[in-house]
């Protein structure tokens, strides 16, 4: 065989093995979405009449209302926490409309500004072309941004730059996400995104498993690049409109 018919050989096994891994990925999604969905809606019952008998039961206790708003912002967030499950589960009612992926992220990062500021994080942004538009579902993506620009807050408790990047690229609309904090280990890298994977201490890893679903279902995909007290990397790429 010629080295042109080598190549071509190890080009194929190579981009099967990427089709195969991408499929074991997609089944996990699915597979976790699912659960993740059952145990979803069986809290959602339970809490449901919880809140019920705890509405019925306010007016009694005027002397305790400060206990009655924590119970019922805690009872909210954990709502909240059930809503995040339901966005692994397929199928998904998805809302997509022309947006632009430059106000999107600028909304993301005011939004983490007042988190950032507390742990000496700026955010920096880099934007190559003002309106950088696409057919998405904007909650979906700004819950995608929400939880890498959180991941690389978190990643530098001494303070540090997040560098944010955009622009177009073969077609595509191309986002970095980079932090300076101390990377991710070797062995974690080749399983990031899958549930209850996380370097954190209080961390379930639901959030990078939701990032990847959303970026699959938005026919994009989302590359990491680490290394070990450097930083981390996130490459988002989604096709334009």
């Amino acid at each position: 065989l010629g080295d042109g018919a080598v190549q071509v050989i190890l080009r194929d096994i190579s981009d099967r093995k990427k089709t195969e891994e991408l499929m074991l990925r997609s089944e996990k999604l699915s597979i976790a979405g699912q659960l993740a969905a059952g145990i979803a809606h069986e809290i959602r019952n339970p809490l449901t009449a919880i809140k019920g008998f705890l509405q019925i039961m306010q007016p009694e206790y005027k002397k305790h209302q400060q206990y009655f708003n924590i119970v019922f912002s805690e009872l909210d967030r954990i709502e909240v926490i059930l809503s995040e499950l339901l966005i692994l589960a397929k199928p998904q009612e998805k809302k997509f409309k022309k947006a632009n992926m430059v106000t999107l992220l600028q909304d993301v990062a005011m939004l983490l500004e007042t988190q950032a500021n507390l742990n000496s994080v700026s955010i920096e942004q880099i934007h190559e072309e003002k309106d950088l538009s696409l057919f998405c579902d904007q909650n979906q993506l700004k819950q995608v941004f929400i939880n890498l620009f959180k991941n690389a807050i978190d990643a530098m408790p001494k303070g540090g730059n997040v560098k944010v990047h955009t622009k177009k690229q073969n077609g595509k609309i191309h986002i970095m996400v980079k932090d300076e904090g101390e990377g991710i280990p070797s062995e974690l890298m080749e399983r990031i995104g899958e549930p209850f994977l996380t370097t954190k201490e209080k961390g379930n890893g639901l959030g990078l498993m939701i990032t990847y679903k959303i970026i699959e279902d938005h026919n994009g995909t989302i590359v990491v690049d680490s290394k070990l007290n450097e930083g981390t990397t996130f490459i988002v790429e989604l096709p334009l409109e």
